[in-house]
Parts: C-alpha cells; structure tokens; sequence
C-alpha cells in the first residue's frame, strides 16, 4: 500500500511536469527557435525525473511524531542510553553509541521535539534526560551531570565516608583550596545531592542526601564499566 501511494504520488508529479513543459514549449515557439525549446524541455523531464527518485530513495516526506519517533533504531538506542544514564552530554552519548556528533545532535532533537527527551544545560554542556521520569528524573540528570566533574566527585564521595564535616576540613582532606570545595558544594546543595547543618558548629557541616547517596553509587558503578577512567 506504501509503495502504490509513491507510485501515484510519483505520476501526479510527473504528469504535472509534462504540462508546464508542454506549456512553456508552446510559449517559447514564438520567441526562441526549436532547439532552445527542446532544451527547456529536457531540463523540466531530468527535474521531474530527480523528483520521483527522490520519492523513492527518501520515502517522500515524512513527519516524526510521538508515535513514530522511536522506530527507527538509532533513536530507539539513544533513549534507552538516556534512560539508562540520565544526565549524558551530546558528546558522551555519540561516542558511547558511536555516532558522530552531528548525527546523534540531529536526532535528539528530533527526541526533543516529540516532548520525549529533555535537555538542560549544566557547567556549560547541554545534559539529557526522559520526560517520561517527571521532576525525578530531572533532578538525577543534573545531579549525574555534577559528578562527571572529578572534583565533584571527590568531595560527595568524601562526604559518603566521612559525614558531618565542614568545607575547611573537605578542602584539607582532598588538598583542594577551600573556593573551588565551596563552589562545588553549592551545586550539590542546589541540585539537592547535600543537606548543610548549623545546629552544632558555627560553620555548616554537610550529608549527602539520600539523592546523593544513590547518584553516587550508580555515577561509581557507571564509571567501572570497562573503558571508563574513575
């Protein structure tokens, strides 16, 4: 059935290229002589026939739907990596899928167009994750976002082991100046990855929440898989 609609989508425009050729031979003889109107009509037949190929080679054209979006393959591999690793950056999802980044760009748009991915931008990378997961799965893409950065990591991990200490004392342990612990705890506060308290001590002293504490264990278990560096 697909293919008798191209066929006769495929004639119709055929047939309507041989009109205007007709036509515009009919109007070219009283101005040019017979071999530029032979030539005019060359050049229409080759665009009619540059069309029908076309249909056939491109399968005419097509609207990506939510509905139809996941059938082809490539899309459906990188939902299921989103799905799988929420918070992947364009260049890590193409080389794990081993697509070039063009090529992987172009169809997460398509994914976000149909409202089936999301995107935001974190430390200046454009991050994905489903929109099937609602506002959870919004706050582990960024949260899996922030550990990509060593640092990050280093300090929630710290944190994992060691609860309760305060910015001076994680700068001293991981031998990080205390301004680069403090503006990587204030991402994982804002992304809801650590919980400050001041109830005991002048300075607050910092958990990992329990947000935290899964990112944290799923980024570590993510970052083993064979090719990874920790």
């Amino acid at each position: 059935m697909r293919h008798i609609k191209k066929i006769i989508i495929s004639l119709t425009l055929f047939l309507v290229f041989i009109t205007l050729s007709t036509e515009n031979v009919t109007a070219a003889e009283d101005f040019a002589p017979s071999l530029d109107n032979i030539g005019v009509s060359i050049a229409i037949v080759i665009a009619a026939i540059a069309v029908i190929i076309s249909f056939f080679m491109f399968g005419g054209i097509k609207y990506v739907t939510p509905e139809n979006v996941l059938n082809t393959e490539v899309r459906k591999n990188l939902y299921d990596y989103i799905e799988e690793y929420p918070g992947s950056h364009l260049r890590e999802i193409a080389r794990e899928l081993d697509l070039k980044p063009s090529n992987a760009a172009w169809h997460l748009r398509k994914l976000e167009q149909t409202n089936i991915v999301r995107s935001r931008d974190i430390g200046g990378k454009k991050v994905f994750y489903l929109v099937a997961g609602g506002a959870e799965a919004r706050k582990e893409a960024i949260a899996e976002a922030i550990l990509r950065n060593q640092n990050a990591r280093e300090i929630m991990q710290y944190l994992v082991d060691h609860p309760g200490k305060h910015l001076l004392e994680i700068a001293h342990a991981l031998n990080l100046n205390h301004h680069t612990v403090k503006w990587h705890i204030k991402k994982m506060y804002l992304a809801e990855l650590l919980d400050g308290d001041t109830s005991n001590s002048a300075y607050p002293v910092y958990y990992p929440t329990d947000l935290g504490l899964e990112v944290s264990k799923n980024f570590s278990d993510y970052l083993k898989k064979p090719g990874r560096a920790s």
